[in-house]
């Protein structure tokens, strides 16, 4: 087997071991991975460095493939004004992804952190991101509006997310229940998107 099939295996086998331990990557020792691959630790630290880059990779990969088959409701709203069918998409879109946070702790702290530390456009958030401004839509004309509100609104959602890891209760919201959650990130859009100049100078018209 040459190197690389040898990483890709290693990397399904270590998938397969996550999602058996259903998201809890701390159940998951290298003595499992070497097991089921049949290959030696030392083989696993000389492709990877050690396991907590090989788990990286592979949540990485996990969290690409969820947000690639992300599918928000568009027809929400559609019997609203452009402006509100483009916020009760992206709370109704927001809520969604908030919800998968804290069903999958583990490799949702894993790869928020991966990219903290190394932000690209190849990284999840930025897809998120990209995600958000076309849920948006023609709600707001303006792309760079729309990136911005986008970008508060990733960036909100993952430090939230990372306050409440460990401890769930802060600023009145309990985020182990979904109802705060969901209430949480509607607050959260309808501050962000009602202080956008496409807002400020409708009202003043």
């Amino acid at each position: 087997m040459n190197t690389k099939n040898c990483k890709e295996e290693l990397i399904e086998i270590t998938i397969s071991l996550i999602n058996e331990n259903k998201g809890e990557v701390e159940k998951v020792t290298i003595r499992d991975i070497a097991k089921k691959s049949g290959v030696s630790i030392g083989l696993i630290n000389y492709h990877f460095g050690n396991k907590d880059n090989l788990i990286t990779e592979c949540v990485q990969k996990i969290i690409s493939n969820v947000v690639s088959n992300f599918r928000p409701n568009m027809e929400i709203g559609k019997e609203l004004p452009s402006f509100e069918a483009g916020k009760a998409r992206l709370i109704n879109a927001a809520q969604m992804v908030f919800d998968f946070f804290y069903s999958h702790p583990s490799i949702s702290r894993i790869s928020i952190l991966n990219d903290y530390n190394n932000y690209t456009q190849e990284s999840n958030s930025f897809s998120s991101l990209q995600g958000f401004s076309k849920i948006i839509g023609n709600a707001i004309e303006n792309t760079l509006e729309k990136e911005r509100i986008s970008f508060a609104l990733t960036c909100s959602m993952q430090v939230m997310f990372l306050k409440t890891f460990d401890d769930p209760v802060f600023l009145g919201y309990d985020f182990s229940k979904q109802p705060d959650r969901d209430r949480y990130i509607s607050d959260l859009v309808n501050r962000i998107m009602n202080d956008t100049p496409h807002t400020r100078s409708s009202i003043g018209e």
